[in-house]
């Protein structure tokens, strides 16, 4: 089998996924820093529903020790999702989303090969990825800001976000991804926000703090890195689902996955799904027309005139973030609930799977049946 057949196959696996992996001239190469030929014709094999690696060993004629090896071995590279239940390991194939744009990232690395693989990842995702990846479903949902809600409303818990962490018991911290993957891009310029601030949970957490991509912290300090997030002008931002969310973003307005193509109109609509809050005007005579709210909005739904002085919201755009409440020096402004129905929210990630799933038309039965060995 050639090398470019090698890569076609482990190309083809990975396209049989609610995740995309969209053709693109930038594709092989990026593909060819990641795997070696060998290792992308060996990892084409493994599905991407997770099997125990008794299965897996029984299936793929590979010897259980032997072939344990070197799963963990590409587990530690973020080629593989390694799932720990009790004594029960389970792997399986790590999708696109995680192979290229979060696990390279998360230790912050910026060696000859993450330049390379940056550059190509950055320029794919904007040319190419993004418009399959967010273009039909609302992938992160933004969670207002502690304290930036009019403190008369009763704040639903998922949109708590120190409830929220409450309901967690393990708590890890990496790099944020998307700053990191920016950063070590030379084509980009360094940026401004902090990139310790990205936060990941329970089984997930453990996962990536094993496998050597995160740090375990306490609760403690994960209020302590919500703070400084929300003092920095960053979004919260969760998966779209009322439990079981595995990671917490800390976005911002310049380099995240989810923000980055909101203003290139016409191409993908936003990828965050609102709150079920909304700027407002707690009293607008208190508003000394400083301009901070909309330096801070991270989607440009506020505007400032600074001849006029004058202050112009958008309210379609707006994400209910509370960024912008967060740090008014005169209290002019809060969240307060919308109008109308709430928001929607998946009760899990398989739910939004399905949902996801359904609005780009992938057959759920086939993917099942294609990565069930």
């Amino acid at each position: 089998m050639s090398e470019k057949e090698s890569y076609q196959k482990l190309i083809d696996r990975m396209k049989n996924w609610f995740i995309p992996l969209p053709d693109s001239e930038l594709l092989l190469p990026i593909l060819r820093l990641l795997y070696s030929a060998e290792e992308a014709e060996f990892l084409s094999s493994l599905p991407l529903l997770f099997h125990s690696s008794k299965v897996l060993s029984r299936k793929l004629g590979i010897p259980l020790d032997e072939l344990t090896q070197k799963l963990d071995r590409f587990a530690e590279r973020g080629l593989v999702y390694r799932y720990e239940i009790g004594k029960k390991i389970q792997y399986r194939l790590a999708d696109s989303m995680l192979a290229i744009f979060r696990t390279p990232w998360w230790k912050g690395e910026n060696d000859e090969m993450k330049v390379k693989l940056a550059s190509l990842a950055n320029q794919y995702y904007i040319d190419t990825f993004a418009s399959e990846f967010i273009a039909h479903s609302r992938t992160l949902r933004s969670v207002p800001i502690n304290q930036t809600i009019r403190n008369d409303h009763k704040i639903i818990p998922y949109e708590d976000i120190l409830k929220l962490m409450d309901t967690y018991e393990y708590y890890s911290l990496t790099n944020c991804a998307c700053r990191t993957r920016h950063n070590v891009d030379p084509e980009f310029e360094e940026s401004k926000y902090p990139t310790n601030v990205c936060l990941h949970f329970n089984d997930f957490g453990r996962y990536i703090v094993n496998m050597g991509f995160a740090k375990e912290i306490t609760k403690e300090e994960v209020l302590d890195v919500l703070k400084k997030a929300a003092d920095a002008g960053l979004v919260h931002a969760i998966e779209p689902v009322i439990g079981d969310a595995d990671t917490l973003c800390n976005c911002d307005k310049d380099y995240c996955l989810f923000f980055e193509k909101v203003k290139m109109a016409g191409r993908v609509p936003v990828g965050t799904q609102i709150s079920d809050y909304i700027r407002e005007w707690a009293d607008e005579e208190k508003c000394i027309q400083c301009g901070l709210c909309a330096k801070r909005c991270p989607i440009d739904a506020i505007l400032f005139d600074k001849e006029k002085k004058e202050i112009t919201f958008i309210p379609e755009l707006c994400i209910g973030c509370g960024v912008c409440v967060h740090k008014c020096p005169t209290d002019a402004i809060w969240l307060e609930k919308r109008s109308g129905e709430e928001q929607f929210y998946p009760s899990n990630g398989m739910e939004a799977g399905k949902l996801m799933m359904e609005s780009t038309g992938i057959d759920l039965s086939k993917i099942i049946k294609d990565n069930t060995l």
